[in-house]
């Protein structure tokens, strides 16, 4: 995702805040529903016998392409961090965090399926693909608690000025 894609929604921001930061996080967030949506459904896969190998194959390797368009986002992130307010730095350091430890617990996911073909079930798999769907699950409440932390500071620096 890039500076290029507009956000759905317009939300408020503060003077302070850098517009473009809410913006790429706005613009993320169908990403990470539907990593969060794939996440759900390889944990159920990790509770049976159901599937096999290869859909648990298919399904993370579609996750691991959007964990990389996230962590593409993040770079973006990143990038205008120098130029965020002080709150939003520290959401930008959050949520980078998040996505590097989803990405490296996707990978052990990868690893450990492509190391037991037969027994896509076993330990630890499971705990991979619960680990995966509680950091995803994290790091869209944070971005949404960013989005909101935002619209709020800007409604009241905006009542604020009212009352000066």
């Amino acid at each position: 995702l890039g500076l290029a894609i507009a956000p759905a929604t317009v939300h408020a921001q503060a003077a302070s805040d850098n517009p473009s930061v809410t913006a790429q996080l706005d613009a993320v967030k169908p990403l990470v529903a539907k990593i969060k949506k794939n996440a759900v459904t390889m944990q159920s896969f990790g509770l049976s016998s159901g599937p096999s190998w290869t859909t648990h194959a298919e399904v993370l390797t579609r996750m691991k392409d959007d964990v990389n368009k996230l962590q593409e986002s993040t770079r973006g992130l990143q990038s205008h961090r120098t130029v965020a307010s002080g709150w939003q730095q520290d959401a930008i350091d959050r949520i980078t965090a998040l996505a590097n430890d989803l990405a490296n617990n996707m990978n052990g996911a990868i690893d450990h399926l492509n190391k037991s073909k037969r027994r896509p079930t076993a330990a630890p798999y499971p705990e991979y693909l619960k680990e995966n769907t509680r950091l995803v699950t994290a790091l869209g409440d944070e971005i949404n608690a960013v989005i909101d932390a935002g619209e709020a500071k800007a409604k009241e620096e905006a009542l604020s000025q009212k009352l000066d």
